[in-house]
């Protein structure tokens, strides 16, 4: 491994110093109202966090230039709902978070995301992740059940409505992933992707059973994201060449729960043909020549309201501001500012 570039080592430096002290002086000492008044402490929580997600992503736009691209149905951030997605890097969930500041910037405050279980240990980041009640997974089924029953119950009992992300996949599609799915595809005579993996069927099953069950799902959102002109897969990469993805795209299909199979065989069936169907659109995606690589939407363009545009980036300014140096927080502001 190489001496990693000045730009990867400043964007991962910056989030992990801003993560750690957040924690340490925003995060913690609220702490004690997670058991004195848990409702006071998840709304703190959420909120702080919210916050300071418009950092990543206000400088994966306003300074690294990723142009993102929304299409499809709008998500509710005041209906419970399980978001489900393809997952084709390790920082889909990442880029996403701009997605959700287009669509609804309260999103950043009721996303809840499935993670690696190892992750909750990182320091700072993983401390802040913990405090967002995220889902930390083992990708084993036995241990999974119990994690997924608890914090459902949890998020139903407080009486807030979250948005849940869910990648069905289990695991982003590196080479190694990709040749797993290739190999279960031919034991089980299923067709071999190229552009997606296999969805684990059973663990998307019992998600949307027990949110049926605890009264806790009202739909559900299918995102397809492609990356027109390279993919960027891992954080080690950004670190070692500072390398962004120049375009991220999402396309959102809404699917109201009444509309999913009731029995789990048919929710296996409904999230396999999500996934041919899926595959299908990634196909005729990377297809097109790189500039006009798009999706068609299912439904009518995204559109963000624009009357609380000048607002929500002068939030952003505010985000930048206070962790960026003069000369890029000024090159921010005048983007922002002609972009409005």
């Amino acid at each position: 491994m190489g001496l990693p570039s000045v730009t990867g080592l400043f964007f991962w430096l910056l989030l992990f110093v801003s993560s750690f002290f957040g924690s340490v002086f925003l995060l913690f000492p609220f702490l004690p109202l997670a058991y004195i008044a848990p409702s006071t402490w998840r709304a703190c929580a959420d909120r702080f966090i919210g916050c300071w997600l418009m950092l990543p992503s206000s400088l994966c736009d306003y300074i690294f230039g990723i142009e993102f691209h929304i299409t499809g149905d709008m998500i509710s951030c005041s209906e419970p709902a399980l978001i489900i997605m393809n997952h084709r890097t390790r920082l889909d969930w990442m880029f996403f978070w701009n997605a959700l500041y287009r669509m609804d910037p309260w999103l950043l405050t009721t996303e809840k995301i499935s993670l690696k279980k190892p992750l909750k240990y990182i320091p700072g980041a993983g401390w802040a992740m913990q405090c967002a009640a995220y889902l930390f997974l083992e990708r084993n089924y036995e241990n999974d059940i119990h994690t997924m029953n608890d914090m459902i119950t949890y998020y139903k009992d407080l009486g807030y409505n979250y948005q849940i992300l869910l990648f069905p996949e289990g695991t982003d599609r590196g080479e190694r992933a990709a040749k797993r799915s290739d190999e279960f595809a031919i034991q089980r005579g299923l067709p071999i992707y190229h552009f997606v993996l296999h969805p684990r069927t059973t663990g998307f099953s019992y998600m949307v059973q027990l949110m049926r069950e605890k009264s806790y799902l009202k739909n559900v959102y299918d995102i397809t994201v492609g990356y027109p002109d390279g993919v960027v897969c891992s954080e080690l990469e950004i670190l070692q060449n500072g390398r962004f993805p120049h375009a991220v795209h999402f396309d959102v299909k809404k699917y109201n729960e009444n509309d999913l199979p009731k029995d789990n065989c048919g929710l296996v069936d409904w999230i396999n043909k999500i996934w041919r169907e899926k595959e299908s659109r990634l196909e005729n995606f990377y297809k097109a020549d790189i500039p006009h690589r798009k999706f068609l939407p299912n439904s009518e363009k995204c559109v963000w309201p624009g009357l609380r545009i000048l607002c929500l980036r002068f939030l952003r300014i505010l985000s930048l501001a206070t962790c960026w140096c003069p000369k890029f927080g000024t090159a921010a502001i005048q983007k922002i500012v002609k972009d409005v």
